[in-house]
Formats: structure tokens, sequence, C-alpha cells
């Protein structure tokens, strides 16, 4: 009876596992994908019929470069889509929706399509299909594991660095060596706008630093590479927005591509050492000078200051 029972076990174990492999739609497309490049190669040249050779260079550069790699195990899809500049990291559980196998790829979607060879990738929205072939591998590539852990990082970097915009950071002085003299700052970065009579608002980041008991601001481009361009050893004015709606204009002088407060109490400075909320200042640098026409917008508070000049005088 007993012997009997057992056999009874695993015949119903064994019919449940088949019938669970024949239900899941995942357990056909198990294994590592890879993109056919000549595949994708035909797909973006269809995409750009009639341009020029310096279009059909940068296609071959995006080529070259591109790295998409998925590894499906079990529900799970992991993975990177590297194409054109544009990085996506693939880690979804794989749902059966509508005849369709739909996985996450970051705050979109994509379609998976098994095909005779392997799979067919599509993001929501778009027309173009990306082919893949299935590898005998069962572990993604080295080099995409690499990637992966590269763009982790950067990723990593990037939440770090968004998380202190606008907080009080302590730097620190160097000599014309390079090393540090001792002395210290307390500074902030933020993020502004910036337009002028030939572009519309465009990203700029703004570091303020406390001199004395001014501030003092370098304007910087949006991939924070290069600094703006200031009228020379002129002076200007700034307006400043207060949180009760007030507007004041203060005198500022430009100075070797900065910026800072000129008046002898420096009216901004004075406000976000003792208050908090938030002050809107607003630079057009066509007040120092009329060959300029470029205009700057950002907000600064308090914040954690006061704690940040505290450990400057330890």
């Amino acid at each position: 009876m007993k012997r009997r029972l057992t056999k009874g076990s695993i015949l119903i174990f064994a019919l449940t596992t088949i019938i669970s492999c024949s239900t899941n739609p995942t357990a056909k497309i198990q294994g590592v994908y890879e993109v056919n490049k000549d595949s994708l190669s035909a797909s973006l040249q269809k995409g750009m019929a009639g341009e020029n050779a310096l279009a059909a260079g940068l296609l071959n550069a995006a080529l070259k470069n591109a790295v998409i790699e998925f590894d499906i195990k079990g529900d799970s899809i992991n993975g990177i889509l590297f194409l054109a500049g544009e990085t996506t990291l693939i880690s979804s559980r794989i749902v059966e929706r509508n005849d369709s196998l739909i996985i996450k790829t970051g705050k979109s979607e994509a379609c998976l399509i098994p095909t005779k060879a392997g799979l067919s990738y599509r993001a929501s929205g778009s027309k173009m299909s990306i082919t893949l072939d299935k590898t005998k591998r069962t572990e993604l590539s080295p080099e995409t594991r690499k990637a992966i852990e590269a763009q982790e990082k950067a990723i990593k970097e990037n939440e770090i660095f968004e998380q202190n915009l606008g907080k009080w950071q302590e730097g620190n002085f160097v000599d014309e060596f390079g090393d540090k003299t001792g002395s210290g700052f307390a500074y902030c970065l933020i993020r502004g706008a910036s337009e002028n009579s030939i572009t519309t608002k465009s990203e700029v980041y703004v570091k303020a630093m406390v001199e004395g008991e001014k501030l003092n601001f370098q304007i910087y481009n949006s991939s924070l590479s290069m600094k703006e361009s200031f009228p020379d050893s002129k002076f200007g004015s700034m307006k400043l927005k207060f949180p009760d709606g007030s507007v004041k204009s203060e005198r500022v002088f430009f100075y070797e591509n900065s910026v800072s407060e000129s008046d002898k109490k420096a009216i901004l400075y004075d406000y976000i050492s003792q208050n908090n909320g938030v002050v809107k200042v607003y630079i057009d640098l066509g007040t120092a000078s009329d060959y300029y026409s470029d205009k700057y917008q950002f907000e600064i508070e308090k914040n954690n200051l006061a704690e940040t000049l505290k450990g400057l005088k330890k």
C-alpha cells in the first residue's frame, strides 16, 4: 500500500511538472541571447535611408559598439541594451499579457516574441524590432557583465549626485601644486537654467561658494565640463525673489567668469545664513555688458549651511 502510494505520488509530481512546463510561457525561451548585428544593421539603415555619409559613419560606429545581450532564467530576464550611446539595464519578470511576453524596461515596457533562431525584442511604441540569436552559453559574457557593472556604478554615482544637489558641502583650497592648504570653504551645487537671444532655456549647474560673508557663483554647462563665459571686471546686478514674494535687486561684480555679491552687506548671503526658505535668483549678464544677452535662473536656500560652516571651524 505504501509502495503503491509512493508510486502514485511520483506519477502525480511528474504529470504536474509536465503540465507546468507546457503552460509556462517562458519554458521554451530559457537561455542567453545576443543581438544579430546583421539584422540590426539592416533595420537601422532602413530608418536612415537617404542620409549623408556622416550619418552612415555614425551608424557604423553605433553598430560596432552596440551591446545587446539577455539572460532568461525561469520567469526572469537580465541583461543590457546599449545602442547609440543610450544604455538600458534589463532586470525584470516576464509576464504574459494578451498572448504576448512583456518585460519592464525602466519606466517603459517591451515585448519579447519567440522566433526560430531566438527572440525578437520591441520596445513599447517603437516600430523597430531587434533580432536576438540564442547562444550556447548559460551565462552572460564577461564583457556584458563588465558593462552592466559599469552602468550600475554610473547609476549609483548619479543617484548620489542628485541627492547632494542643493546641499552644502566642505571644499578645500589648494596651492599651485594642487595640494590642500588646510583651509576650506562651504559650497553647494545647484541645477539651474540659462537662455539668451539665440537659444531657449537650457540646463546649467551653479556652484555657489561662501567667501567671507558673501556668495560667489560659477556657472557650468550641463555636462559640468566648461564654465559659462561672463563679462570681466564689470559691475552688474542680480534680482532676488524671497519666499514672501518680495523682489530685491543686488549689486554684483563679474570677474574671471564668476560673479560675486559686491554690496557691503550681502543681501542674499545675509538672508540664507539666517532664514529658511527658497530664494529665486535671476542673473542677467546684460546688466554688466551690452555684448551679453545670457540670463540665468536658479534657486538657493539655507539647508545645512550652518552645520557645514561649523564643521570648517573645527
